[in-house]
């Protein structure tokens, strides 16, 4: 069982390595490299960061690899001369621009980050390991570490992300298993051991490559949306239960919220997806908290047999179907089976932190509860309600300049570049607004024993009985000529400290005895203005706010 127990203070200061260059590595297949992804928007770079030669790509035509230049989203070379349509398969935005420029930003331009992007669409997990019979896509990460250590003196990798999976649910024929004319696995535990493994080989050689003794921290999405197969969605599962069961493995949560071609994201959807990744990664690497992305926790019987009771480990309350932002699904995207016959679902309602799914029929038996599964396109409707804020916009592809040109241009016989569906809030299209960082649910399959009546959710069990993880919104700290407040809780503390966003503690201040249900101020003179952080530690948690001093 992974063990998660209170949270040090120290921990709480900056987990990266004060090293000059940070690179950020993306490896995978075609949706991390932004495959299908005309135009690119993310091209004013960001001070601080960087890309090795003339494109984030390492392959794809980059030839260039002495010299760092400002990071941008371009189209890679090997694809410039396509022509500049929905369909074709163009190299534009990967996701790893936005996602690196989100963290500077975030950061307040605090570190000096080199972006990599080395995978290769359409590669099995088989085909991109180190073991595979002829390694040559796992030779496009040795050559990105190769070259950063070679174009600059002191480097280091805080974190891979890893966008794979989508073949290894098509199950495609010939040459794509470990060995010569063997087939790729599409199952759970063997997914997830390549998966473990390809992460260690990555990490050792990370490791030695740049002298570093930390490894990196492995981030991975959870393979799905219209790439999904299989009742028991096992490619999507094993990414999931690897980041419950491993402390350096974290799901960044799904894709099926993005904007899409029909698989393949649009230019929209990787950099929205790539800020996702840069507010797990700043949530992880920077403020040391324990991401978890919105999935079960707990599934049970009620009283009513017709029902069954979803409890989920929610980043942020409250919980939303949402069917704007996401175009709306049969049930919310969840599906019952009873005894392998699939049931009717006449009522899907939320209460707190758990969703509660009403059959028209009795459910007594074994029941499997699926959700974002095959026959919903990968797709479902539940969210949390994380106001974390995007830096981008989303932006209308068609719109167009004052003499009525298209803004992003396009082949001629092109009609349009937007999806077929854009998100929405009650005003209409998001246009010109911040991509929302919501965390969607995760796709999942459980299965409730006919002898049961409550199932914990592996790897999970220590956040069942008692909350860990860090929650934000217990406290409501603020600062006001001169003096940090902290409104009365029920959730008692005895030590509080401010840091800046660099994780650099100012002040601290130790309580005797365990505060609780009192209002608590402390001076805090003579602060710069800015925004800080407000650590508040209990026995078991530690809990993370923000203040502005004006």
């Amino acid at each position: 069982m992974k063990i998660l127990c209170s949270i040090l203070f120290s921990v709480f200061v900056l987990l990266m390595q004060a090293q000059p260059y940070e690179h950020l590595i993306i490896y995978g297949q075609s949706l991390s490299t932004g495959h299908q992804s005309w135009p690119p928007l993310s091209t004013t770079p960001v001070t601080g960061n960087y890309m090795i030669g003339t494109q984030v790509w390492s392959n794809f035509g980059n030839t260039v690899f002495n010299r760092l230049n400002p990071l941008i989203a371009n189209v890679a070379s090997s694809t410039a001369s396509l022509a500049k349509n929905r369909a074709n398969m163009i190299y534009a935005e990967s996701p790893i621009v936005a996602s690196v420029n989100h963290i500077q930003l975030k950061t307040n331009g605090q570190y000096q980050f080199i972006a990599t992007s080395c995978g290769t669409g359409g590669k099995t997990i088989e085909e991109l390991s180190k073991e595979f019979y002829n390694p040559v896509y796992y030779a496009n990460f040795t050559n990105a570490i190769n070259y950063g250590s070679s174009v600059v003196p002191d480097i280091h990798c805080p974190a891979i992300i890893w966008m794979q999976g989508e073949y290894n649910y098509t199950v495609p024929s010939g040459n794509s298993g470990l060995t010569s004319g063997s087939r790729p696995t599409s199952d759970k535990a063997t997914y997830k051991s390549l998966m473990l493994t390809l992460k260690e080989n990555m990490q050792a050689d990370i490791m030695k490559k740049y002298n570093q003794t930390d490894a990196p921290l492995f981030i991975t999405y959870q393979a799905g949306a219209q790439y999904t197969r299989g009742t028991y969605l096992t490619v999507g599962m094993a990414q999931l239960e690897a980041s419950n069961e491993h402390d350096d493995i974290v799901c960044a949560g799904p894709v099926y919220p993005m904007t899409d071609r029909g698989g393949h994201l649009d230019s929209n959807g990787y950099r929205w997806f790539g800020e996702m990744l840069g507010k797990v990664y700043y949530r992880t690497k920077i403020l040391g908290e324990d991401f978890k992305p919105l999935q079960p926790a707990e599934i049970s019987r009620t009283s009513n047999p017709k029902e069954i009771k979803i409890r989920f480990l929610v980043p942020k309350l409250p919980l939303v179907i949402d069917e704007q932002l996401v175009n709306k699904v049969t049930s919310a995207g969840f599906e019952l089976y009873l005894s392998g016959a699939k049931k009717i679902i006449t009522g899907v309602r939320i209460e707190g932190d758990c969703v509660i799914l009403t059959a028209l029929t009795d459910l007594t038996g074994d029941v499997e509860i699926i959700y974002a599964g095959t026959n919903n396109a990968g797709h479902g409707n539940l969210r949390d309600s994380d106001d974390y804020l995007a830096f981008y916009n989303y932006i209308d592809l068609d719109k167009r300049n004052p003499d009525n040109s298209y803004f992003y241009p396009r082949d001629a016989a092109e009609t349009t570049l937007r999806p077929s569906y854009e998100p929405r809030d009650a005003t209409g299209i998001i246009y010109e607004q911040p991509y929302p960082l919501y965390n969607f649910s995760v796709a999942f399959y459980y299965k409730l024993n006919a002898s049961a009546q409550t199932m914990l959710v592996p790897g999970l069990e220590d956040y069942t009985s008692v909350e860990k993880v860090r929650r934000n919104d217990l406290f409501k700290p603020y600062y006001r000529n001169g003096m940090l407040f902290i409104p009365a809780s029920e959730q008692d503390y005895h030590r509080v400290s401010i840091s800046t966003l660099s994780g650099q503690i100012i002040f601290t201040w130790d309580e005797p005895q365990l505060i609780r249900n009192e209002n608590k101020s402390y001076m805090l003179p003579d602060v710069p203005k800015g925004i800080y952080f407000v650590s508040i530690q209990s026995d078991n948690n530690q809990f993370v706010s923000k203040i502005l001093v004006r």
